[in-house]
């Protein structure tokens, strides 16, 4: 009862989907500010929101202002989310860690406090895509994470068992070729100098793609 209490929270929040499992196996990839409160944390909580496809539509060659302004405010969906389901289990006595979205530690190497794409991954929001990115099944890779660690023994969800088929429409759109015909192909190297050279255009400023997100639309795809 108390997970449909935690889902019907996420979605009225503006969540798309909200998944669960287990951390056992994850916990070594976590930044050392988590490892003495992690070890105490068994369950991740992780939440899904669509980005907008009108949006998503006017990128054309590089991220623009409105896709930027729309990243941004999305993150703070997202950590509103996350703050909201944590103080929603520590009502009931529970220990819950919202972790931010989006929050880089370090450029070079990229480093997180975790990985909310491996955390969705087992919680069942969809699958490791070409691009390196959480493929949901309805939004494709537009759609963005948090995670919530707590120590509440809420059921897991299954793994999705669903892939990108024969879709290789983000192989296309990639201005640099980073993403190759498997998820460890991908070349994050290749991926992050690109996405410095478009952070340094005079408007920009940040981090941020978007172009092999347009493509992927959970719709257009040709999955089989």
């Amino acid at each position: 009862m108390l997970k449909r209490e935690i889902i019907a929270l996420a979605r009225n929040g503006g969540a798309a989907d909200l998944g669960v499992c287990r951390l056992d196996e994850l916990r070594d990839g976590f930044n050392h500010e988590l490892k003495s409160i992690a070890a105490k944390l068994n369950t991740g909580i992780a939440i899904g929101v669509s980005l907008s496809g009108p949006v998503m539509e006017t990128i054309k060659n590089r991220p623009n202002q409105i896709y930027k302004a729309h990243y941004q405010q999305v993150n703070h969906i997202l950590n509103d989310l996350a703050y909201r389901v944590a103080a929603h289990i520590q009502e009931y006595g529970a220990r819950a860690l919202p972790i931010p979205a989006s929050q880089i530690l370090s450029w070079q190497p990229m480093r997180a406090h975790l990985s909310h794409r491996e955390i969705a991954y087992k919680a069942g929001l969809g699958w490791r895509g070409r691009n390196n990115l959480l493929i949901n099944p309805k939004y494709g890779s537009q759609y963005r994470l948090v995670t919530v660690l707590t120590d509440l023994d809420l059921e897991p969800d299954d793994i999705c068992s669903e892939d990108c088929g024969q879709c290789r429409a983000c192989l296309k759109a990639c201005p640099v070729g980073a993403i190759g015909n498997q998820p460890a192909d991908f070349d994050l190297a290749t991926c992050y100098a690109q996405v410095q050279k478009f952070a340094r255009l005079p408007d920009m400023g940040h981090h941020i793609c978007g172009l092999c997100l347009k493509v992927c639309d959970g719709k257009k795809s040709g999955r089989v």
